[in-house]
C-alpha cells in the first residue's frame, strides 16, 4: 500500500484509532495508522493539540467497505 492511494477513514485520538484498526483487521481489510503527535515527539516538537492527530488509513478501493464496517460497529455499541 503506497500513501497515494490510501484515504483517511479516521482522525481523532489514538484509543479510537487502535479501536477502528483492528475491526478493520479482523474484517480482512489493511489499514495503517499514522500519528502525528508521536512523529512530531521524535522530531523534537510537539505542537499543542497534535495528540489528537492520529488517522486511520486504508486503499481508494477499500474505503467503501470500511466505513459501512466502521457504522456497523458503532451500531453496536
Amino acid at each position: 500500500m503506497t500513501e497515494s492511494y490510501l484515504k483517511i477513514i479516521y482522525s481523532g485520538s489514538f484509543v479510537n484509532a487502535q479501536y477502528i484498526a483492528g475491526i478493520l483487521e479482523q474484517e480482512g481489510i489493511k489499514c495503517i495508522i499514522k500519528n502525528e503527535f508521536q512523529t512530531s515527539l521524535m522530531a523534537g516538537w510537539a505542537a499543542p493539540g497534535t495528540e489528537n492527530l492520529v488517522k486511520v488509513l486504508v486503499s481508494e478501493e477499500k474505503i467503501e467497505k470500511a466505513s459501512q464496517i466502521i457504522k456497523e460497529a458503532r451500531g453496536n455499541e
